[in-house]
């Protein structure tokens, strides 16, 4: 099987795309930009300065601008998210976070590295890619960027007020879509350093922690007696597709489905939320 793409997406100069591989190879080439892999199934072998090395699912790769690369995809195919990231936008995001003392581009550790949280961070960027939320998508950049520069971040960065406070916003303010700009103006800190230290300390970015506070008010609602209908749109859910949606990855079962199970008195909801909750903080 030839090299295919799935699926592809391009955005700011951003390109991601889902490639499928079987008996192919990338011939020796390099690039302008970052390239950053996720190994969703089966085994690369690159080749990059010299050494030829195996790249196994769960693993990332990383190559920064100009690195002479190549691949090649055996018998049992493989399968990987593959992110092509402008210098621009590290470059831009260093400087303005005074990250280094320089003007160039930052050089990344490059290769075939074991980082969960890069890894979960490509996949979920490239979940969000083709969304049409232009805050979601900034979010995800940004925690990937985040992952990206970790080593390049101060240790002794705090924002546990700025993250307290931002909390409680959140808290008070069910009814609408916070916007990321909105959240940084209110605590001080920069997009960037906000999502990265809420996410570390809460476990999961901002908006899908708000998202989750809409549900928990929401089944409230619902155990109250308020038909899904009005639940949804008290909370701001204009779209009852996305409600149902977003009500169902958490509980499970559908608004409709809990409104039935709570009429007939039953207790048989699904008890695997809670591990369910769980693994979804253990991607960030």
């Amino acid at each position: 099987m030839p090299l295919q793409s799935s699926e592809w997406f391009s955005n700011k100069g951003v390109e991601c795309s889902r490639v499928m591989a079987k008996n192919d190879a990338f011939p020796r080439h390099l690039h302008d930009e970052y390239v950053i892999s996720a190994n969703l199934r089966g085994t690369e072998e690159i080749w990059m300065d010299g050494k030829y090395a195996q790249v196994g699912a769960g693993q990332v790769t990383v190559y920064n601008p100009a690195t002479v690369q190549s691949s090649l995809f055996g018998n049992d195919g493989v399968e990987f998210v593959s992110i092509h990231l402008p210098q621009s936008i590290l470059k831009d995001l260093v400087v303005r976070q005074n990250l280094r003392n320089s003007n160039q581009p930052p050089t990344l550790k490059e290769g075939v590295l074991g980082n969960r949280l890069l890894f979960n961070a490509i996949r979920r960027f490239a979940h969000k890619a083709k969304a049409e939320d232009a805050e979601d998508q900034e979010q995800e950049l940004l925690l990937l960027c985040g992952a990206l520069l970790e080593d390049f971040v101060p240790r002794d960065s705090n924002g546990d007020q700025a993250v307290r406070q931002v909390k409680c916003y959140l808290a008070e303010n069910l009814t609408i879509k916070p916007q990321l700009d909105t959240l940084a103006l209110l605590c001080g800190l920069s997009k960037y350093y906000l999502i990265r230290r809420f996410t570390q300390l809460i476990g999961m970015p901002p908006l899908q922690y708000h998202m989750q506070l809409r549900l928990q008010r929401a089944r409230d609602l619902l155990r109250d007696n308020v038909h899904p209908l009005d639940a949804a749109l008290a909370l701001g859910f204009y779209d009852q597709s996305h409600f149902i949606n977003s009500f169902r990855r958490m509980m499970g079962v559908t608004p409709y489905h809990y409104v039935r199970q709570l009429n007939l008195g039953s207790n048989k909801f699904p008890i695997t939320r809670g591990n369910h909750i769980k693994r979804e903080i253990a991607k960030y």
